[in-house]
């Protein structure tokens, strides 16, 4: 699995989109769930944002996973589920708060117009679930507001945050050369019974000669002819752009691929466990160049974010009352009923700036909170079932640093 990331708290993708049904919940919402700073997070809150982050997560995952998916560890971090989200849930509340402290840091305030889109949006929040979907989350009035209020918060500061970033990236730091390959595996197979057996040196090399008679004869002009031509050979060819920072590809491949002149195709490759067939399709791929200009800004802004609410963690005294937090359990599944919802740009914008923010958040174990609207708003985003675990897995960590999420939270 790949990095991680948590489904979003953005509460449009439910209001209007979706209505929850479930039992119910016997927190007490008046205890003491945390404390920053001396200051009392109400358990009830905390409920509150770890149940709808669970009822985001049963709507997308649990059709995939069944209903045990929150005791399994389908984020590879060696913990089960539901600690797992807990956990980031928990990371999430405190730099919310942190950020709400920092307002002034960024000339950032909730206007009136602003409070009332979240006052009207709780309200249709609480209006569109049924009594026991509301009772199982533990939801109120005042948690759904203040939920939208500090991804709000959050949102204005980190667009604040991101403006301070240089967005100037040079053609030499960010130049892609982009390759065509393909890739014989010549370490082991499997047979008939589906069992399987190491290739004997004599089996190599037969792998080996057929792959140089196939390349002995290609007469190709072009990226597509060259598949064309492999494909016709039952061979499958690959595509990859890449950078002086490139550390995926078989050493030896990137070796043979920085010899080639644009068109040129190598001579059979050796590598660890394959033998590679590399064609040069671009020695300077400008769309590629571009899409690695966009990410180098993107890291950038999540560094930056990162270095900002770390030195705003420095010194702060943020404490989880555990044993209150323990009786926060995810045992009853959400069902989400899909219907068709609008979001404004401006929401879409900031939960796209939140998913990139993702990524860093989860290289550097920050603050977590969400990602992707896209994940929230269709249930169909992990694809297949052996990525699903990916899907889970990209969908995991952040939710407390990304929720770029809703620059307008509540301006639907």
């Amino acid at each position: 699995m790949k990095k991680k990331r948590l489904v979003p708290l953005l509460l449009a993708a439910v209001v209007g989109a979706a209505a929850l049904t479930g039992c119910g919940s016997t927190i007490d919402g008046e205890k003491t769930g945390a404390t920053l700073n001396g200051e009392k997070i109400s358990l009830g809150f905390m409920n509150f944002m770890a149940r709808y982050q669970q009822a985001v997560y049963d709507g997308q995952f649990s059709a995939m996973f069944g209903t045990g998916m929150w005791s399994q560890d389908l984020f590879n971090d060696g913990t089960d589920m539901e600690t797992s989200v807990k956990k980031n849930v928990t990371e999430n509340i405190e730099i919310l708060y942190l950020l709400e402290d920092h307002m002034e840091d960024y000339k950032v305030e909730i206007t009136e117009e602003e409070q009332q889109k979240i006052k009207e949006t709780a309200e249709k929040f609480m209006e569109d679930n049924t009594d026991a979907a509301i009772k199982q989350m533990g939801a109120a009035q005042e948690y759904v507001e203040q939920m939208l209020r500090l991804n709000t918060i959050q949102a204005k500061m980190r667009k604040a945050m991101d403006a301070e970033v240089d967005t100037k990236v040079s053609d030499e730091e960010a130049a892609q050369k982009t390759i065509s390959y393909l890739e014989v595996k010549n370490n082991s197979t499997t047979d008939d019974e589906g069992k399987e057996k190491e290739y004997t040196e004599e089996e190599k090399a037969e792998l080996k000669k057929k792959l140089e008679t196939f390349a002995s004869g290609l007469k190709v002009s072009s990226a597509e002819e060259f598949k064309e031509a492999a494909e016709k050979e039952s061979y499958t060819v690959s595509q990859k752009s890449y950078g002086d920072d490139e550390e995926s590809l078989d050493k030896a491949l990137l070796e043979a691929a920085n010899k080639l002149k644009e068109g040129e195709i190598s001579k059979v490759v050796t590598g660890d466990s394959s033998y590679f067939l590399v064609r040069m399709d671009s020695t300077f791929d400008k769309e590629a160049t571009e899409k690695k200009k966009d990410e180098i800004v993107e890291q950038r802004k999540n560094d930056h974010y990162k270095e900002v609410c770390d030195s705003y963690k420095k010194d702060v005294k943020y404490k989880v009352n555990e044993k209150e937090w323990a009786k926060v359990t995810f045992e009853d599944l959400f069902t989400i009923k899909q219907a068709e919802s609008e979001n404004t740009d401006e929401q879409t914008d900031a939960q796209d700036n939140a998913d990139d923010k993702d990524s860093a958040d989860d290289e550097n174990n920050a603050d977590k909170q969400t990602d992707d609207k896209d994940s929230a708003d269709d249930e169909n985003n992990a694809d297949k079932q052996t990525d699903d675990k990916d899907g889970a897995d990209e969908n995991h960590q952040d939710a407390g640093e990304d929720d770029k999420a809703e620059e307008d939270g509540a301006e639907e």
